[in-house]
């Protein structure tokens, strides 16, 4: 049996924005075929980046913890809402550009390798269902 809708995923980063939106980019760029993905943060993390709250934990079917921080921060999980801790710390310093092409690359990298686990379960099912 096919999967009636996309994952939907928050990726979670307590230090700072930029894990969790390029996380979510990649995994909505990438991976739109199979999940929807969204960015969040502690309180007090500057950036354009939504804290996690109780509505999107509701909204979740993964919770992705992307450093210590997020991890020491998880809230209780609902039945049925899972969670994977993927670090990628240090987060660099603003001005060390190639670090930053490194974590982003890192990430990408993480994001396509949900994505393939997607296509294996959609096959999987497939082949279960005789497709």
């Amino acid at each position: 049996m096919a999967y009636k809708r996309k994952a939907r995923i928050v990726f979670f980063c307590a230090s700072h924005p930029a894990p969790a939106n390029l996380a979510a980019h990649y995994a909505n760029t990438l991976g739109s075929d199979w999940m929807e993905a969204r960015a969040a943060v502690l309180p007090g993390v500057a950036g354009e980046v939504p804290v996690l709250d109780g509505t999107a934990l509701a909204w979740a079917d993964l919770l992705v913890t992307l450093d210590a921080a997020a991890l020491a921060a998880r809230p209780p999980l609902r039945a049925g809402l899972q969670h994977r801790h993927y670090p990628f710390e240090p987060i660099p310093d603003v001005a060390d550009k190639t670090a930053w092409r490194e974590l982003a690359a890192r990430i990408q990298q993480r994001v396509e390798g949900m994505i393939g686990g997607m296509r294996l379960l959609q096959k999987a099912a497939r082949a279960s269902d005789g497709l």
